[in-house]
């Protein structure tokens, strides 16, 4: 199977009693036109606008309140020492030891790690399935908790705005290779340079399903470690998991393996043709979760990790690029959007199998396909193990967010 086939939270005496009065909903945040980029259409607008009518109107005077809700905003609108403060709070999870246990991942060296372990372990069931998006959901919150509880970080998860600057991500402060404020650029050439060019691609086995699954990847225009930005001295050791060989011996990367973070930038292949305006608003006018996962997973999802190239396109392994968070961020954005069009039938739809494509797992090979619901329950790590359900709304069950 090939990748042509993924094309898939009583004072006083007397009582007077008033007749009840609704309580104004609160003002929606305003949408300034960005200093640089491109203008959000009006169209992708319109659906925004809704979704934040429709969640600030659902709030209530308790848990999630107007006055206690995180705004989670695009990168490039955070100012500098928000974002420097970003790039700390995650230098400084690297700097904590691992709880996961060594005999699970004896690669797993720090806080980070812990989040990329339970990736790479969950990473047959939770991507081309029903649990891409409340997975993802998350395991996003659980990093942004872990940013401000354990490492003081003081604002919240940011989200890269690609389908601003679908002409050239470059010009975005993702990555303008900005030392303290963006998560670098690209990763230098290859040495000796690959032949066939940057717009050729290799074969990476997938492990771990009861079929072959060999992922076609385009080499990009880089490969090598990343140069430039706050992430150049950043040292992995779990992964690569996706190769173009099977590794027996260290089959889901778990062994440690020190090297750079590496990046392959893709521009032509994922940046104006793919990550548009366009195509998100495409995407937010699904009519049911099964059009929207679908289009989430062709539209949207691969062309970003693609976009990045070198370990954040490793489909087990991206979180070991720190800007594999601000890449899910926008996809739980759009998502988010979308159940915000009509939160009373949207915030709890499902649809997709309960593993990638349904395919079996190696270890299981003869279970037949079937489909997740939000009953389920998901692995997350550190015995954390949700229903699918718990990972659905934004504003309930200890998460209180909405994207401006």
């Amino acid at each position: 199977m090939h990748w042509a086939q993924w094309a898939t939270f009583v004072g006083g005496a007397v009582a007077v009693v008033m007749p009840a009065v609704a309580a104004a909903p609160p003002p929606k945040p305003q949408y300034t036109p960005p200093l640089s980029g491109i203008p959000m259409p009006v169209e992708f607008q319109v659906l925004q606008d809704r979704y934040h009518e429709q969640i600030l109107g659902s709030l209530g005077t308790q848990g999630c309140t107007n006055d206690s809700i995180a705004k989670r905003r695009s990168w490039d609108d955070l100012d500098d020492e928000t974002r420097k403060d970003y790039i700390r709070a995650v230098h400084c999870l690297a700097s904590k030891p691992a709880l996961t246990d060594k005999s699970l991942a004896p690669g797993a060296v720090n806080r980070l790690d812990d989040f990329t372990y339970i990736h790479i372990n969950q990473t047959n069931i939770i991507h081309q399935s029903g649990y891409l998006l409340p997975w993802h959901r998350l395991f996003m919150w659980q990093l942004e908790e872990a940013l401000r509880n354990e490492c003081g970080y003081k604002d919240y998860l940011p989200y890269w705005d690609n389908a601003r600057f679908s002409a050239d991500q470059s010009k975005s402060r993702v990555w303008d290779g900005n030392a303290t404020t963006s998560f670098g650029g690209n990763g230098a050439p290859r040495t000796p340079p690959v032949e066939g060019g940057p717009d050729s691609t290799r074969l990476l086995l997938l492990p771990g399903l009861a079929v072959e699954f060999w992922l076609p990847m385009p080499l990009g225009t880089g490969g090598g470690c990343v140069t430039t930005g706050p992430f150049t001295n950043l040292t992995l050791t779990l992964g690569p998991v996706a190769k173009p060989v099977r590794d027996t011996a260290n089959k889901y990367g778990y062994l440690p393996t020190r090297r750079c973070l590496a990046r392959s930038f893709d521009p032509g292949y994922t940046g104006g043709a793919s990550l548009t305006w366009a195509n998100a608003t495409s995407i937010l006018s699904s009519g049911d979760i099964g059009q929207f996962r679908d289009g989430i997973e062709r539209l949207w999802h691969r062309q970003s990790h693609t976009f990045i190239g070198g370990d954040g396109a490793d489909p087990f392994s991206p979180t070991n690029d720190p800007a594999f968070y601000v890449l899910h961020a926008q996809i739980d954005r759009l998502w988010a959007i979308w159940q915000g069009q009509d939160l009373q039938t949207r915030t709890y739809a499902i649809a997709g199998n309960r593993t990638f494509f349904g395919i079996p797992l190696d270890y299981a090979p003869d279970v037949p396909p079937s489909l997740a619901t939000i009953e389920d329950r998901m692995e997350m790590g550190l015995g954390g193990r949700p229903l699918a359900r718990e990972g659905m709304p934004t504003t309930e069950l200890g998460r209180c967010y909405i994207y401006v």
